[in-house]
C-alpha cells in the first residue's frame, strides 16, 4: 500500500470507490488565539494497493499532541479494499474523515496518524500557534480562526 495523497483541509469530498478526491484548502498551521475551535475540517487521504492488497483491514485514524495524548477520541473501524478490476494492477480507496467543532487547548504541535493494519503509514503534522506580534508578517498568507 501506498498512500499517495494525505491532507488536512477545510472540506474534502470523493465520488466512488476509486473516483476524484477533492480537497478545499489544505493546511498545516493555524495562527490564533486559544482555546481554539475549527467549526469544520477534514482528514483525506488517497490509498493505492495492489491486488493483493484488496480485502477487509483495519484502520485507526488518531489526532495527538506530540506526547501522543489524543485530543479527540480516536476512530477504528474495518474497510474493504475492493477487488482489482480485471485490466488494472493496482486500485485507490479515498478515505476522508469529516470534522466538526474540533478543540484545540493550547499552542502546540499535534499529529493526525493513519493506522492501517497496525502500521502506521501517515503522520502529517498540525501546528496550532499563537497569533503572531505585529510586525512579524509569518500570519499575513496563513489561516487564521
Amino acid at each position: 500500500m501506498i498512500v499517495e495523497i494525505a491532507s488536512i483541509c477545510d472540506a474534502a469530498t470523493a465520488n466512488g470507490v476509486g473516483g476524484r478526491l477533492n480537497i478545499l484548502g489544505a493546511f498545516d498551521r493555524i495562527f490564533t488565539q486559544f482555546p481554539l475551535v475549527i467549526p469544520q475540517c477534514a482528514a483525506a487521504f488517497r490509498v493505492r494497493y495492489q491486488r493483493s492488497e484488496a480485502g477487509v483491514h483495519k484502520l485507526v485514524l488518531s489526532i495527538e499532541d506530540v506526547c501522543g495524548h489524543p485530543i479527540v477520541p480516536g476512530m477504528e473501524s474495518s474497510i474493504t479494499f475492493e477487488p482489482v478490476a480485471k485490466g488494472f494492477d493496482t486500485a485507490a480507496m479515498n478515505l476522508i474523515l469529516n470534522m466538526q467543532r474540533l478543540k484545540i487547548e493550547r499552542p502546540d504541535k499535534y499529529i493526525v496518524r493513519l493506522i492501517i493494519d497496525e502500521e502506521e503509514y501517515v503522520a502529517l503534522p498540525l501546528y496550532a500557534l499563537d497569533v503572531p506580534q505585529a510586525g512579524a508578517g509569518a500570519a499575513s498568507s496563513e489561516l487564521k480562526n
